[in-house]
């Protein structure tokens, strides 16, 4: 069988594969029924294993082995989350591939000093504070202020879809410094603790039952220090942060169809020589080239973040195909299992333990969660495509 994988890369991968297996079974059970739970905020289980992970080295494997990693390539930071996200376990992504990268290039000294080795060691996790009710898509128009206040800043305004701030310790936060018609050029970033004096977190509970949150300031005091970047140049640290996001997975949509191919052939639907098997047959067989090409989208955004390069268009196309996809294998699957499929998730009587349910109810944050459909079409027309705004 052709690999679209080095030695060196496949090496790594077996090396980690037998980490894994070989971690405490009961920190790594507790750790995966935590994270299907909702695998979108490490909580006790998942801090534990992640402290873990980092305590072995297994953390921040892409990180120059001068802040403690092991100095390996992107591609190898994408195949440790794949492994991941395949054994349903927490990977620290957002923490590990953006804030922590974002650091090493703007952070000064001292804030490398302090937050990278406590990163690395799986200590700390991050919330992102960027959208606001009237600045999302739009983020250049965001209007929570900090005005200087002797060696600080006071922060007044508020945030939303803060994914994460229940359980994080620190926010990285952008916020308005200069005039709001300076747009970007009048944007600073900062760190601060979620349990800072002047922060009010409250639930929004989607659809699918997961929680994200709106955030509010109330003269929320940070330290100059804590500023990344110099005051109204916020922008950069933004978009290097955004850059590092852009590197995508495929797991999700693998995980449902699992759902779907062991609930159809638990229910006996994929045997028999049928019209109805062999019709089945057919849209599984789809289901599972698409899945492979998503891994395929995936894969080529590693490469060329390994490369130096960012993808731009390349991470909006496969944001785009695993959003619908997990629609799509959902879909199929609540066909299906008929009216039982309404039962929803968490009941013992919810065929395939409810994922398909739960995907499904779930889809239309995929829709807009990091970037609405419209906006990675739009960069896929300009960026990839090079056709005028």
């Amino acid at each position: 069988m052709k690999t679209v994988l080095g030695d060196e890369q496949l090496t790594f991968l077996a090396e980690l594969r037998t980490y894994l297996d070989g971690l405490d079974p009961a920190l790594v059970e507790a750790t995966r029924a935590e994270n299907i739970e909702d695998p979108m905020q490490p909580r006790a289980h998942g801090r534990r294993f992640l402290k873990r992970l980092g305590a072995d080295g297994w953390l921040g494997v892409a990180w120059p082995r001068e802040y403690g990693g092991q100095g390996r390539t992107a591609i190898e930071s994408w195949l440790m989350a794949e492994e991941l996200y395949n054994r349903r376990l927490p990977n620290g992504l957002l923490t590990l591939n953006a804030i922590g990268p974002t650091l090493m290039l703007v952070g000064t000294a001292e804030q490398k000093a302090e937050y990278l080795p406590r990163i690395r060691a799986g200590e700390l996790e991050f919330a992102i504070g960027y959208s606001e009710p009237d600045a999302g898509s739009d983020l250049a128009s965001l209007r929570t202020r900090a005005v200087r206040d002797g060696d600080g800043y006071l922060v007044n305004g508020q945030k939303i879809w803060t994914t994460g701030a229940s359980v994080a310790t620190h926010l990285w936060l952008a916020v308005r410094t200069g005039r709001p018609e300076q747009r970007h050029r009048g944007v600073s970033l900062f760190i601060t603790p979620m349990d800072a004096p002047g922060i009010t977190i409250t639930p929004i509970i989607t659809q699918g039952g997961e929680r994200t949150n709106a955030v509010f300031f109330d003269n929320l005091r940070i330290p100059a220090s804590q500023r990344i970047g110099a005051e109204n140049e916020g922008w950069s640290g933004i978009v290097t942060a955004l850059n590092f996001e852009r590197m995508f997975y495929h797991n999700e949509p693998r995980w449902e169809l699992r759902q779907l191919t062991d609930w159809a052939a638990g229910a006996g639907l994929l045997d028999g020589d049928t019209a109805e098997a062999h019709e089945l047959q057919a849209v599984v067989g789809e289901h599972a080239v698409d899945v492979e090409i998503c891994r395929l989208f995936a894969l080529r955004g590693a490469r060329m973040l390994a490369e130096g390069h960012v993808p731009h268009a390349e991470a909006s196309v496969n944001k785009i195909w695993w959003g619908e996809l997990r629609q799509r294998i959902c879909d199929t699957g609540l066909d299906l299992v008929g009216e039982e499929g309404t039962i929803a998730t968490g009941s013992a009587y919810a065929p395939a333990h409810g994922h398909l349910e739960h995907g499904l109810r779930s889809s239309p944050v995929w829709r807009f969660g990091g970037g609405t459909n419209e906006i990675q079409l739009d960069i896929i027309a300009t960026r990839g495509l090079g056709m005028p705004r």
